[in-house]
This record gives structure tokens, sequence and C-alpha cells, in this order.
């Protein structure tokens, strides 16, 4: 089938020659009598190679023919862009290069030529000459807030938060929106702090999260972290509870920091009590629990061992595995151990398939990410609340 360089080179020679024909037609400097232009038959033969599906010969002909000039200069921006997406980087730069090389080119043209050029290094993976373009285009009157949106993905590449965040500070200048990603490069440096032992710098990038609801969820879940390490356990506690309250989905990151909270505290009481408050308000909650706790390889206390043996005794899949009566036949601790063997099973399934879905994409992880590397959309990963039973790829 023709692909999408075959139809793109065929406009391309269209277009040349229907400007080559209108030049011939309305040219005063071109007498009746005069002979074919030579140019038409190179015409013809690069859209016989286009038509055989023969690109790079068509394209080579292409570069020789084509004239640096005004109405050929759109021309060129295509045939770079063609270069490009085919993976030519190599030829897409020295288009746009000679582009750039031509003295007259307008403010618009050169600005035009540069994003271009600048387009080119990244797909090259040049990513410090590709900053260096569009930080120059960052004040162009058309350009400039799509540069300073490639700015802002090489940083988020690059984990270079601070510049990241100036940058979208200059394209709330631009837009005069508000950004809600700033927020998360907040999050992203108070949790790199966090892990420094740095945790009074932590608390100064969580104080500048605080811009809008998005990056909540993770900049709770770090204050949380914090307390904990501090040893201020009811404060921790708070804080993960509150994220419960707020998306019982991420009770797979929350619960086993909860039961040490917990346990560390010597409130074990308290938190069978809280946990079979959750069930009482919401009995989905049991599938919940015992996903988190089977992951989590969390057990020894009653409510969750009985969320376990529900999810796996009542699972509408699980059943036509196992035999209820014979399980019920079971003594208490043997019926216990087997459904601990089928517990370890099921953990050992999640290792080897996603855990984490994104809910804007569909893309699939091992583990929590707060930026998502398909969609490019923040805080939109959560944990699945399913065992898969494929391997998705991660």
């Amino acid at each position: 089938m023709p692909t999408e360089a075959t139809f793109l080179l065929a406009g391309l020679f269209v277009v040349a020659a229907a400007t080559g024909w209108a030049f011939a037609k309305f040219s005063n400097f071109r007498r009746d009598d005069s002979p074919s232009d030579p140019v038409s038959s190179d015409y013809l033969r690069g859209l016989n190679f286009v038509l055989n599906r023969q690109t790079d010969e068509a394209l080579e002909l292409f570069v020789r023919m084509a004239k640096v000039d005004d109405d050929t200069l759109e021309t060129h921006f295509a045939l770079g862009h063609l270069f490009r997406r085919r993976g030519e980087v190599d030829r897409a730069i020295r288009v746009h290069q000679n582009l750039l090389a031509r003295p007259n080119l307008s403010e618009d043209q050169r600005h035009q030529a540069l994003f271009s050029l600048a387009q080119d290094f990244l797909s090259a993976g040049l990513f410090d000459r590709a900053e260096k373009l569009f930080s120059e285009l960052g004040t162009s009157p058309g350009l400039g807030e799509a540069a300073l949106k490639n700015l802002v993905d090489i940083y988020e590449s690059q984990s270079d938060w601070m510049k990241a965040i100036e940058t979208h500070r200059e394209l709330e200048v631009l837009s005069g929106e508000k950004s809600t990603e700033i927020a998360h490069y907040y999050c992203e440096l108070a949790e790199r702090a966090r892990l420094d032992g740095d945790l009074d710098l932590a608390r100064r990038y969580l104080k500048s999260s605080v811009r809008s609801a998005t990056g909540a969820f993770r900049g709770t879940l770090i204050r949380a972290a914090i307390a904990q390490e501090e040893g201020d356990y009811a404060q921790a506690l708070r804080l993960y509870e509150q994220i419960l309250e707020a998306d019982y989905r991420l009770m797979v990151e929350v619960l086993p920091e909860l039961i040490i909270c917990y346990q560390t505290a010597g409130r074990e009481v308290e938190l069978e009590n809280y946990l079979q408050e959750l069930i009482s308000k919401d009995t989905s909650l049991k599938h919940a629990i015992a996903y988190a706790a089977i992951l989590g390889e969390v057990s020894g206390l009653n409510v969750i061992e009985t969320c376990i043996e529900e999810f796996v005794l009542k699972d509408k899949i699980f059943a036509s595995f196992i035999d209820e009566e014979y399980m019920a036949s079971l003594l208490p601790e043997e019926r216990q151990a087997a459904i601990q063997r089928i517990a370890n099973g099921l953990r050992s399934l999640a290792a080897s398939g996603a855990r984490y879905r994104c809910t804007t994409c569909g893309y699939n992880s091992q583990k929590l990410l707060w930026h998502c590397p398909s969609c490019k959309s923040w805080e939109s990963i959560r944990p699945l609340q399913r065992f898969q039973f494929e391997n998705p790829s991660a």
C-alpha cells in the first residue's frame, strides 16, 4: 500500500509541477516557439519514481531540482519534514541549514527554519542543540509558545525540574493561563529532597506545589512519608487515611504503610476497627483491601485474612479453579494455608504483568509512575484492581 511518504512526495511533485507550468504559461521571457523546458521531463521522471514507490530516487531527484526561492520555500519545509518522519534526520538537518544560509529570509521564515532545525536536533537526540534553538525562539510572536512547550518536553525528559518550572512560568505569561504542571515539578523536587534526607527542603518544595488540585495525591503521600520518617505516626496516619477517603484505588500504595504506622505506634486494635469501619461504609472495599494485601504480602490481621479468603473463594474467575466444597471441608489451619498458597501464586502472577494503568491512554506499568511516558499526562496512572491473566506490554 502507498505510504504517507509516497503521498507526500506525490503532492510535492504536483505542486512543483504546477508552479513550473504556471511559470512557463505566464512568463514574459518565454517565446511560443521555444523548445520544451527540460525541467518538465525531470518532473515526469520524479513522478514515475513516486508511482513505482522508488521514494529514495524520487527524493534525490527532487533535492537536485529544487532551488531555494520564495516559490519553493514551503516545498523545502515539507521535504525536511518528510526526511525527519522517515528517520533521515541528517538529510532534514541539511535541508533546514540550507534554508538558514539564505541571506534574504524574512524574520518569520527564519524563525520557521530555526524551529524545524530544532525539531530535527530533537529527533536526533541532540538535546543541547535543540534546547539552544528553542530558547532563541521563546520570544517569537508566532512560534514562541510551541518552542517553549518543546523546551518543557526536553527538561521533563532530563528531569531538570527547575528549568521546567521557569519555562512554564514563561508559558503562563504568553498564554495567560495558570500551569498545573508546576505543582508536579515541585513534587518531583520534594521527593528527591526527601530521599536525600533533606526534609526541610522537601517541605519548602511541597509548599510551592499547592497551586491547584492536581498533584494533591502525590503531595499528600510525600507529607505522610516525611511524618512517618520523623516518627509522627499520628500525622502520617491522618494523611494516609485522607488519601484513601479521596481515592480507594491507592489502597495498594497506602495499606502497607498504614499498617506499619499503626503497629509501630502500638495501635493494632485501632487498625482493625478502622478497616472494619471502611468496609461498613462500602463493602466493595473488601476487594481493594484483599488485592492490596496480596500484592503487599500483608497478613496477620483478622479483617485482612477474611477479605483475602472472600476474594479468593468468591471471585468468578477463581471459582472455576477452586473446589469450594473441598475448601470448606478443610480445617481452619489447612484452609488458611491453602488460601495463602493461592495468594502467593497471585502475587507471582502480578510480578510478571501490569500492575498500573494510565486512565487517559491505557499505558501499562509495573510501578506507579506520576508522569505517563506515553501520553505525558500527570497523575493519571492508577493501580489496577484485578490480577491480569496475560502479560501486557509495560
